[in-house]
């Protein structure tokens, strides 16, 4: 065999050997993608049981069958950089381009406070991945379509809670004192909006304060709202600041009902920063859910949620839970896993009954749900009223 022939045998033989190989290859590609990918954004050290609420919808979904045939699996990124420290914005804005760069997850669950789901709501929105936070803020959804509230929005909780503290068969409060987180976003909205609700009514608002993450101590602020003499003190919050405050009140002289949002429903970690709970007995705040809610979808996620994790849930696995399960029934309905298909599928959402119920989504993206009013009996939360939207 002479040179030129060897050379064209030699290449007629690589030409099979790249049109086999780029067979296998294809053989490999188009193989179908069993999973669906979700993002959860969780703090590793606050506010767990919204991924654990998710996680408990996410394998009763899959032992059902799953979502379109497809097993979901849940990606997770941590965006509390220091646990001893609230998680950030950045690492929140982080952990999203990640998931949805990376990891290419088909959406987000999380983050779950409102200063960090700010700013993740436009990077969602430009993806066009649909975002559900474990947040309350108003103006969450503000990003854009693809962003919704899962628990019960601020304005509401708000207002029920400034209804609540006026009403003459609840504590006929005429005066108040309100007292937010500096710089956050939630606490900062919910006290607006009872500020609002309360001088609508006809009270009147005596002292606004506020503190900042990592007070240890608040004895000028206390004094001042002494002087004011309010009937409440709404105070709505996240440990370890507003248990310490509460704390450090009651000695200043101030008798005083607090009330707080649904942040203290982050039981496991409110109610252990104290050794005595009971200096805040007789203090009331909002939730998105109730343990004792004696109906059978949310018996069936109380029952599936103790199961996995020997804990009764808390308004945050609600939270979680809802967001996931809504979320698979978005894509169910839209029967695709077209972004605009789904996204248009979750704002229809009408009647959605799970660990809470959803009547449906108003033009902010807001779910219009009713909301569950707890207080605190020997240091111990207590279900004391659900108030309907």
């Amino acid at each position: 065999m002479n040179v030129r022939m060897f050379a064209l045998t030699s290449i007629v033989l690589l030409a099979v050997l790249a049109v086999l190989t780029g067979c296998e290859r294809v053989n490999q590609v188009v193989e179908p993608d069993t999973t669906l990918k979700i993002g959860v954004i969780q703090p590793s050290n606050t506010f767990t049981a919204f991924s654990q609420g998710a996680e408990t919808a996410r394998v009763r979904i899959n032992e059902q069958g799953g979502v379109l045939g497809m097993q979901v699996v849940f990606i997770t990124r941590n965006n509390q950089p220091v646990a001893s420290e609230p998680p950030t914005p950045g690492a929140s804005v982080s952990a999203a381009t990640e998931l949805i760069e990376m990891e290419n997850v088909f959406a987000l669950l999380g983050p779950v406070y409102s200063t960090n789901a700010v700013e993740v709501g436009p990077i969602a929105q430009q993806a066009q991945r649909l975002m559900l936070p474990g947040s309350s803020g108003s103006n969450v959804p503000e990003a854009g379509d693809y962003v919704f509230l899962i628990t019960v929005p601020n304005p509401f909780q708000g207002k029920v809670m400034a209804g609540f503290a006026m009403n003459p068969d609840e504590l006929s409060a005429t005066t108040a004192a309100t007292i937010h987180e500096e710089g956050d976003v939630y606490s900062t909205d919910l006290v607006q909006a009872f500020e609002e609700a309360f001088r609508e009514n006809g009270g009147e608002i005596v002292h606004s304060g506020a503190y900042s993450v990592g007070d240890t101590t608040f004895i000028t602020l206390l004094r001042e709202i002494h002087d004011a003499k309010p009937d409440v003190i709404f105070c709505p919050g996240f440990q370890p600041e507003v248990p310490l405050l509460i704390n450090e009140a009651r000695p200043v002289g101030i008798a005083a009902t607090f009330l707080g949002g649904s942040a203290w429903d982050d039981r496991e970690r409110f109610f252990s920063v104290l050794d005595d709970n009971s200096v805040m007995d007789g203090s009331y705040y909002p939730t998105n859910f109730s343990v004792a809610t004696q109906d059978a979808d949310v018996q069936e996620f109380v029952e599936a949620y103790n199961g996995l994790f020997k804990s009764p849930p808390d308004g945050i696995a609600a939270s979680g839970y809802d967001a996931m399960r809504l979320l698979a029934l978005a894509i169910e309905k839209a029967d695709s896993l077209d972004p605009v298909a789904v996204r248009d599928a979750f704002a229809a959402v009408s009647g959605y009954k799970g660990a809470t119920t959803i009547s449906h989504y108003d033009e902010n993206r807001h779910p219009v749900k009713s909301l569950a009013i707890q207080t605190i009996s020997g240091g111990q939360v207590e279900h004391y009223k659900v108030v309907e939207p």
